[in-house]
């Protein structure tokens, strides 16, 4: 087996213990070697890539995601994403935001420090790589270990990979989570939560990539007009909206009440 670099990440972060959760902007530069290989490559709004982790561990079988609590439990690097593991390699997806000189990729949510080794580049595609219906493990206890601001990040990022922008609506669905999950203390995601959407497209569209509630599933229904309701198995949380600013920055500082009313009450099973 024998694997050379294509390229090489640059980036601002030089140390691992430096990076955010949800990664930087960074850029990569194909060597000239292979900038054959890019034509076509800025069709594609993200791309999958695979990099060689230069600097880890490979003698590491069980870990714990530090990056998020020190206190979690132990688990084994093949359940882990941890950049420990016996073959270092990175398989990560990033946005495409630009080509420089044909070779030099301009990219978002990059979690890899300056200097590391490229291996590989893949364009990433809806019908192959998303699997909306996957169902991982309760990160429940992993949320509380969080901070107010990487939870905050990671609500972000779901609702934007499937609505495709961050505009005022995910905004207003990432503040609706927040609140969500610090009432009916549990993971969104879970089986045992389920979403009734109001109106607000937009909205909707967030709720549903944070929450991965699907009619299929049989977690989330429709109600229209401006109440949205986020559902454990025994208390619900009722949202109305009221005026919501056009401002990202604005929603994300300004209080919850000047929002949206809520309202917090037992669960209404339906028979």
């Amino acid at each position: 087996m024998e694997l050379s670099p294509i390229g090489l990440v640059h980036s601002g972060v030089r140390s691992r213990s430096d990076m955010p959760v949800q990664g930087v902007d960074a850029e990569i530069e194909v060597f000239l070697d292979y900038a054959g290989a890019l034509l076509g490559i800025e069709e594609n709004s993200h791309l999958i890539l695979v990099c060689w982790l230069h600097e880890a561990d490979r003698g590491v079988l069980r870990a714990v995601a530090r990056k998020v609590s020190g206190d979690l439990p132990e688990k084994g690097v093949f359940a882990l994403r941890s950049p420990a593991r016996p073959n270092p390699l990175s398989v990560s997806v990033v946005r495409l935001c630009g080509v420089r000189d044909g070779r030099f990729l301009a990219l978002e949510n990059v979690d890899l420090i300056d200097g590391t080794p490229v291996i590989d580049i893949k364009p990433y595609q809806t019908g192959w790589d998303c699997v909306f219906s996957a169902v991982g493990h309760d990160r429940t206890e992993k949320i509380r270990k969080m901070s107010p601001g990487e939870y905050r990040e990671g609500l972000i990022r779901e609702a934007v990979n499937y609505h495709g922008e961050f505009c005022p609506g995910v905004a207003v669905a990432v503040r609706m989570a927040e609140a969500a999950t610090r009432l009916l203390e549990r993971d969104l995601g879970g089986s045992q939560v389920s979403v009734t959407l109001g109106g607000d497209l937009c909205i909707a569209d967030a709720l549903i990539g944070i929450t991965g509630a699907s009619p299929g599933n049989r977690r989330l229904r429709c109600s229209g007009g401006d109440r949205y309701v986020v559902a454990g198995p025994e208390e619900e949380v009722t949202f109305r909206l009221r005026t919501v600013p056009e401002d990202v920055g604005q929603i994300l500082a300004c209080s919850e009440t000047a929002l949206f009313r809520r309202t917090t009450a037992q669960r209404r099973i339906d028979r």
